[in-house]
């Protein structure tokens, strides 16, 4: 066979149409999209940034957090147990926590990633369709290192106040919070946060420059984009309906802004969401809809 006809007998390569792309892309778990929005902060913000994130205490809260999902699939037999897909939440949970959470031991993250993932098992509310676990697990983490746990703080602003790092954060974060129907809850808490310190600053006369750049500042926090677009969103841990849903973000911002520029404390986005997780059954129980499944 000459040269010429080995040219024409090969197949020209079919590259995926961009509709094929566009379907593949709609079926994956949108936890994937996720896990590509938490690792570039983590990677960003964390371990090029923040360095008292040691690569040792990255390694163990993930040897945690997939070692307690296993044990609890297994003890319960959960159908999927076997399934990488259940493992999901684990990689999201162990990213959050590194991001969120520092300390000065190592047993600290994983201790938390332990206790996070088990919440999903433990503390379950509702009946039928409507029950499953309230508690976002990286939040009730990052809340217990707040509150109750010794060598350990928070540090969620460790990217600084780039505008480039925010505003990829910003698209990464709506792409995930879009693709699992949530955005509604993300745009909804974002609205009420930045409306509320909005009013703040006119009722303090701020001048109109440094209201803008105060204001902006706000808006282009890396920890609000973050809270935002990843922990408020989590489609398993925020009511089913989407008008209860908007009805909570503004409820989560409102008691936010309240303890932190009424009282004057902090972490008031990590402790409004743990405290208003609670009222998530009474949400579903007047609003019915459908509970949100990862497959679909």
């Amino acid at each position: 066979m000459t040269t010429q006809s080995l040219i024409f007998a090969v197949k020209p390569l079919k590259w995926p149409s961009f509709s094929r792309l566009t379907s593949w892309l709609a079926m994956m778990d949108a936890r994937y999209f996720q896990l590509i929005f938490l690792i570039s902060l983590l990677a960003f913000g964390a371990l090029a940034r923040d360095f008292s994130l040691t690569g040792w205490q990255v390694f163990f809260t993930f040897a945690s957090a997939v070692g307690t999902q296993a044990f609890w699939q297994f003890w319960l037999k959960l159908p999927h147990r076997k399934n990488m897909q259940g493992y999901l939440s684990a990689f999201v949970t162990t990213c959050g926590i590194s991001i969120l959470v520092r300390a000065d031991v190592i047993w600290v993250h994983p201790l938390l990633a332990c206790l996070a993932m088990s919440s999903k098992f433990v503390f379950r509310f509702g009946q039928g369709e409507a029950r499953g676990h309230i508690l976002n697990p990286a939040n009730l983490a990052a809340f217990t290192a707040y509150a109750w746990m010794p060598h350990a703080w928070l540090s969620p602003g460790q990217w600084g106040q780039e505008t480039l790092a925010a505003f990829w954060m910003l698209i990464l974060g709506a792409t995930v919070a879009g693709r699992v129907a949530r955005w509604d809850v993300s745009f909804a808490f974002i609205f009420v946060w930045l409306g509320l310190f909005a009013g703040r600053l006119i009722w303090l006369d701020y001048a109109a420059d440094l209201a803008i750049e105060m204001w902006l500042h706000q808006a282009m926090n890396g920890a609000t984009i973050l809270f935002a677009f990843f922990m408020i969103s989590d489609p398993m841990t925020t009511p089913q309906h989407r008008i209860a849903r908007m009805c909570y973000a503004a409820c989560v911002a409102g008691t936010a802004f309240i303890w932190q520029f009424g009282l004057f404390k902090s972490q008031g986005l990590i402790v409004a969401l743990f405290m208003w997780s609670f009222t998530i059954p009474i949400w579903n129980h007047f609003f019915k809809a459908k509970r949100f499944d990862w497959r679909h």
